[in-house]
């Protein structure tokens, strides 16, 4: 199961996205607060953090930013979920650390599709996922590395 940190400002939105996530397998941890963010990362360590852009007090650019300077985060993976969708916005959340970039609306596919993407696009989270891969595939040579997961 992975742990998806969302931030967003929006409540209305909010509620969509954990509706969207609500049964594919992620455990969801919500926040409005952007301020909140890196600390709520450092305690968590989520596989993928998606954040809005527009939110007052701190935009997701800064989100990106502070995030990636951090070493205990850095390596997590980031979706902008925004409605700003020009193109000089997707190349500066990249150049801010962002692995992707969602506009709104968006559907649950294409939630689901890009926080997927994100999530295999980090190292560890891909190692994790292939030795869950071949743990199904092979249990019983690989039963009794089930817990390291």
């Amino acid at each position: 199961m992975s742990k998806i940190l969302l931030i967003e400002d929006s409540l209305s939105q909010l509620a969509l996205m954990n509706l969207y996530l609500r049964d594919s397998d992620h455990r969801i941890i919500n926040l409005t607060n952007p301020k909140e963010a890196l600390n709520k990362a450092v305690f968590y360590q989520p596989h993928v953090i998606v954040t809005d852009l527009i939110m007052p007090e701190m935009n997701g650019f800064e989100v990106c930013r502070q995030l990636k300077k951090h070493p205990d985060t850095q390596d997590i993976p980031i979706v902008i979920c925004s409605a700003k969708n020009h193109e000089i916005d997707r190349i500066w959340g990249m150049k801010q650390g962002a692995t992707a970039h969602l506009s709104k609306p968006f559907s649950r596919d294409q939630l689901i599709q890009t926080i997927n993407k994100a999530r295999l696009s980090s190292p560890k989270n891909y190692q994790q996922y292939r030795l869950r891969e071949l743990i199904e595939i092979y249990p019983f040579e690989w039963g009794n590395m089930a817990n390291v997961c």
